[in-house]
């Protein structure tokens, strides 16, 4: 009989730490645009809402040691190591994580890499270099797409200010991904991201 018990206890256990947050995840939608430092990052693809979901994980400027954590927003202000290259770059980035019964089933990050030109508020298109903006499928091998030169992504950052120990920026963007089959860049596969925005605070 204790055995019956102790079986019975074991298994409640085990069946609490399985982990569901399916039921949360299909209210998801994207966002409010907002300049406040709320740490928030999503939009529409192929008319689907994708934001940053879950626990926030905010990696300060100088490291990224965090980057392997879940449901995250990554943000900063960093310098390309390049000694050609003298101007600073923005980055953000969010994930999004979701489990079914302890298991995932959906694990997919978007970074947003901005060329700053001497000037980070403004219209930037992402026209420099290719892959500025990707987006990468965890769970599904070889599921990436990346941001082309030559159909530049569009990346509008209207706040950009520091605000006692935060650095606050936030923005919109808008643009096509493409699937990357090296070396052909195959446009044929695409995903159509709208609505995009992001509000990022960075600790100083």
């Amino acid at each position: 009989m204790k055995y019956l018990v102790l079986h019975g206890f074991i298994l409640l256990l085990s069946q609490c730490n399985k982990y569901d947050d399916t039921k949360a995840a299909a209210s998801l939608t994207v966002p409010l645009y907002t300049e406040t430092g709320a740490n928030t990052f999503g939009c529409m693809v192929n008319g689907e809402p994708w934001a940053n979901f879950g626990e926030t994980y905010i990696v300060p400027p100088e490291g990224l040691d965090g980057s392997n954590q879940p449901n995250l927003v990554r943000s900063g202000i960093t310098f390309n190591d390049a000694v050609a290259a003298m101007d600073s770059i923005f980055y953000v980035s969010g994930e999004l994580t979701i489990q079914k019964s302890g298991k995932t089933i959906r694990e997919e990050t978007m970074t947003l890499t901005v060329p700053i030109n001497g000037k980070l508020k403004g219209v930037h298109k992402l026209s420099s270099a290719d892959f500025l903006f990707d987006y990468e499928n965890l769970v599904l091998l070889n599921d990436n797409f990346y941001s082309l030169a030559r159909n530049p992504f569009t990346v509008t950052i209207n706040q950009d200010t520091i605000e006692g120990s935060k650095h606050i920026v936030s923005g919109m963007f808008n643009g096509m991904l493409y699937h990357n089959p090296n070396p052909s860049y195959n446009q044929a596969d695409s995903l159509n991201i709208v609505g995009g925005v992001f509000d990022v605070s960075v600790p100083q």
